[in-house]
């Protein structure tokens, strides 16, 4: 089976270093140019199944992907939404400094397992992931995958589901940052031979002025 991931198109939210979360934030100017391009670039390609995070911004991104190509049509999926990320979210650094220095100080000792007051959790992270990895091995022991799949998420459910994907300790450090509108290409089995075929590429995007 061969995953094509993608981030959602940059928006105002990331532009002004906010932690966005589960909060709604549209793509910004720059973000639907990203989508655009990254929709040619996939155009040709035939997938067999598409889905999408239901948050705001992935469902734009997803829809100027679907505008340019015939089917499959995006599936929304809550399982896909970002980390909820509780107290901070809506945020910036400067902001969390001024309103939570003692959450601040935990993010920079160790951002990706910082305890923060109201948000998601790690261990329900993982069986967010871990419940869509085993729905996405299902559907191909049931109907097969002729064709690679195409998933539209966010930065932090997408690092999680890279490294339970390919197996790596959620405990360390996570070394799969994604950008906007990138495309990374995971191929695998259920029996575990998995492989990252393509990361972060954003090579699409060289042209943005021209959009």
């Amino acid at each position: 089976m061969e995953l094509w991931l993608v981030r959602h198109g940059t928006t105002g939210a990331n532009l002004e270093g906010r932690i966005q979360g589960t909060l709604e934030y549209p793509l910004s100017q720059t973000g639907r140019k990203e989508a655009l391009l990254l929709a040619h670039r996939l155009k040709k390609r035939s997938f067999s199944l598409f889905f999408s995070s239901n948050l705001l911004r992935a469902r734009q991104t997803s829809r100027i992907i679907a505008s340019v190509r015939k089917g499959p049509l995006p599936i929304y999926l809550p399982l896909l939404q970002e980390y909820h990320w509780g107290v901070i979210q809506g945020l910036t650094k400067k902001e969390i400094g001024e309103q939570y220095p003692h959450i601040l100080k935990r993010l920079q000792e160790d951002f990706h397992h910082a305890a923060i007051p109201g948000a998601e959790g790690l261990e329900e992270l993982f069986r967010r992931v871990k419940t869509f990895c085993r729905f996405l091995f299902r559907l191909e022991q049931r109907n097969g995958f002729s064709l690679p799949v195409l998933i539209v998420s966010h930065g932090r459910f997408l690092q999680a589901f890279v490294l339970y994907f390919l197996k790596y300790d959620s405990g360390g450090y996570w070394p799969f940052p994604f950008s906007p509108a990138s495309l990374t290409i995971l191929d695998g089995d259920l029996e575990g031979k998995r492989r990252l075929k393509l990361f972060n590429d954003t090579c699409h995007l060289k042209n943005k002025q021209e959009v």
